[in-house]
């Protein structure tokens, strides 16, 4: 593939974005999750249990950071008559996010932005603000509480998608690997020093992350078959790495989705 596809006209820039630098950094990424809908281990009955645990309603404000593809907020506005806004750097997923959305006939009820994550939706407070799987914004778990925190109305809830360690698990078991891994008490610890109440870790179907792995492959093969090449070589050794990547850390990292509320 050369070039990029044209952003849809109602897609927002955010100032200082690279854009074409992004096309580009971004490209393995739309490689290995262009055939998703969810960009993370979550299955759909986990998507549906976290939007219920969110309680939206009609005139919900919802800010979704590094959104991906939108699903969470399309679910959501489908139902709902919300004020939804989604923000991922990648312009690939924010591309296909709007013209998903508008497919579904969901236009102009969730606004997407190309940009940083890290100083979007400041100084407007929100109902519903959800990070799910991009921690290292705010460089890890705690910053990502507190980010969000920030971002949250009085009695709003977020949601926080991310790897921890398995109970029991040795912590310096995977070290070398990924750095230190929080625990499960570590993330409500840091959720409650954020200032959040009411915290909740969701019980995900499993298989989810097996399913992930799976999905990230089964992309990775489309995009070769559609651009033969070395490049497309690079992916597919990349997808395999992913594979081989969980296999060796699943009996001691879970990904774990809380939520919590602002008093």
């Amino acid at each position: 593939m050369t070039g990029y596809p044209p952003l849809p006209p109602d897609v927002v820039v955010l100032p200082g974005t690279d854009l074409e630098g992004e096309w580009e950094r971004f490209r393995i990424f739309e490689a290995l999750h262009h055939g998703m809908r969810i960009c993370n281990p979550m299955t759909d009955t986990d998507l549906d249990a976290l939007i219920a645990r969110l309680d939206p309603a009609d005139g919900t404000r919802v800010l979704d950071l590094a959104c991906g593809h939108g699903e969470l907020l399309m679910r959501i506005a489908a139902c709902y008559r919300i004020e939804g806004v989604g923000v991922d750097l990648s312009p690939w997923v924010i591309a296909r996010a709007a013209t998903t959305a508008a497919r579904r006939g969901l236009v102009g009820s969730v606004t997407w932005y190309v940009g940083e994550a890290r100083t979007a939706g400041i100084g407007a407070p929100w109902q519903i603000v959800t990070c799910l799987g991009a921690p290292w914004v705010w460089h890890g778990f705690g910053g990502t509480a507190r980010a969000l925190a920030e971002r949250a109305a009085p009695g709003g809830r977020i949601a926080i998608g991310d790897l921890r360690l398995r109970d029991g698990a040795d912590v310096g078991a995977i070290a070398e690997e990924h750095g230190r891994v929080a625990t499960r008490h570590e993330q409500a610890v840091m959720l409650a020093e954020a200032g959040l109440r009411d915290v909740h870790e969701l019980e995900l179907a499993p298989g989810g992350w097996d399913a992930y792995i799976d999905r990230i492959a089964a992309s990775a093969q489309a995009w070769a078959e559609l651009n033969a090449g070395e490049e497309a070589e690079r992916y597919l050794a990349e997808s395999e790495m992913w594979r081989n990547d969980h296999e060796r850390d699943r009996g001691f990292l879970t990904w774990t989705v809380w939520t919590a509320r602002r008093p």
